[in-house]
């Protein structure tokens, strides 16, 4: 309570952002959504395959990369839900927690990036508008392994505007460490990750914010750190061996990934192009028809926050905030990423964050005009984001169960319980679940699956 005493109201007001955001990414998390998403029980099942048998469904010892179907999945996430299946065993909740709980801090180091880059008025508006994020919260509620990617990257932005501002090299090596740690997250970091390292390191470079010696060992770590991927890359680009390194095992896809994600059938250039008419929809309808990824009434970021985003932008460029190129950037980077790739907002969720920070700074701007401006805006966002809460209840009953499969759990147990040798599955439910649901030795599962 002397604590409490001490701290000021800007404090308090942050404390009751960091415990709305918690609240809604955490709360129910078993049951909104409710069921399991084949990916989801992908993920915790090799999670709990490789911590309990050294090995995953398709006999990798320690996999940099999964199998999985045949295309591959990305392992950072299943490597992050291991101690939780070992706290609380291979359930929903376990392997939904590490998304809550990174989503939780997010909000937490949104804020604290815009204390560094604005003042500590603007970053309280800034947590707040990321508190009730629709997309952010939505994607922290169930564990897509994917959605990660967007978060590391927010937290290495963070660590290296630190750098920049306090001169401290563990603030760069550890922004090394996280962002060479997210290229495990999704593949589009293998497009992203390198213009947007390039770009950001000479930048320092060029302001002279970095000696040649840490620019070369930063570069170095980053390398090294990233290495059993870029093998992976590698490796699935030229149809070279299967290899180990450092421990990993580097598979080859029997699938490339990069080219079922890439949007190019009818010529690079065309299909650069198709794919950012498919990002600007997204943008301008605020969705991509999926129930998981937004609400139609509401979209990834509240629709009638949509102008906001060209508004922020040129904010951003006549304020122009020390080390705020690094957000730029980010953007940049993200649009290139969306010119190569299929659009939906999974695929493309690294551009989130930047539209979070210039909506902000809209809001930003909008609410200093007068104090009524400002109550205005913070009345309305609560009754948006109050609206947002009930469409997601409803389109979780209404819709989102149903692509969760919620009901297979309950069914899975039951026919287990009987005395009886084969168990059929509709071909619509996905076989992960069943592995999941049963915890399968994937030893087993080697020894006697099908494949076609």
């Amino acid at each position: 309570m002397k604590l409490l005493s001490k701290l000021s109201k800007y404090k308090y007001i942050l404390i009751a952002i960091l415990l709305l955001g918690c609240a809604v990414r955490i709360f129910c998390l078993d049951s909104a959504p409710y069921g399991l998403n084949q990916d989801e029980a992908s993920s915790g099942y090799e999670a709990y395959a490789v911590m309990t048998y050294g090995i995953d469904r398709n006999g990798y010892e320690n996999p940099a990369h999964l199998m999985s179907w045949g295309s591959g999945q990305n392992m950072a996430y299943s490597w992050l839900c291991m101690p939780f299946i070992a706290m609380l065993g291979l359930t929903v909740t376990a392997i939904r927690l590490p998304m809550a709980i990174m989503g939780c801090i997010s909000v937490y180091i949104f804020y604290c990036l815009f204390k560094e880059l604005w003042d500590e008025k603007s970053a309280l508006w800034a947590a707040f508008f990321f508190a009730i994020y629709p997309w952010h919260i939505m994607k922290s509620r169930w564990g897509l392994e994917s959605n990660i990617f967007p978060d590391l990257v927010l937290w290495g932005c963070w660590l290296l505007i630190l750098y920049l501002k306090k001169e401290k090299r563990a603030y760069l090596y550890l922004a090394v460490l996280v962002l060479s740690f997210s290229v495990y997250s999704y593949g589009t970091a293998y497009m992203f990750m390198p213009f947007f390292v390039a770009g950001t390191w000479l930048y320092m470079a060029v302001s002279r914010k970095i000696s040649w010696k840490d620019f070369a060992l930063s570069a170095l770590l980053f390398f090294v750190t990233a290495l059993p991927i870029i093998m992976f890359v590698v490796i699935n680009i030229f149809d070279l061996p299967e290899m180990q390194l450092f421990g990993f095992s580097i598979p080859r896809m029997y699938q490339r990934r990069f080219t079922t994600v890439t949007g190019t059938d009818g010529g690079f250039v065309q299909g650069c192009i198709e794919n950012l008419k498919s990002l600007w929809r997204i943008l301008v309808n605020q969705g991509d028809g999926l129930s998981w990824n937004s609400l139609d009434k509401y979209g990834v970021c509240y629709l009638v926050f949509v102008p906001l985003i060209p508004l922020g932008i040129v904010l951003s460029a006549f304020y122009k905030k020390q080390y705020s190129f690094i957000m730029h950037w980010w953007a940049v980077c993200a649009v290139m990423v969306a010119a190569v790739t299929k659009v939906n907002v999974n695929r493309i969720n690294i551009i989130f964050i930047p539209i979070a920070y210039y909506i902000a700074v809209s809001l930003i701007h909008i609410a200093r005009w007068h104090k009524t401006i400002n109550a205005v805006c913070i009345a309305g966002c609560f009754v948006l984001f109050t609206l947002f809460g009930k469409g997601y209840i409803q389109q979780n009953i209404n819709t989102m169960r149903y692509h969760f499969y919620y009901s297979y759990g309950d069914a899975f147990t039951l026919a287990k319980s009987y005395d009886t040798e084969k168990v059929y599955v509709a071909t619509d439910a996905r076989y992960t679940l069943a592995l999941f649901y049963d915890q399968t030795d994937p030893n087993v599962y080697l020894d006697t699956r099908v494949m076609t």
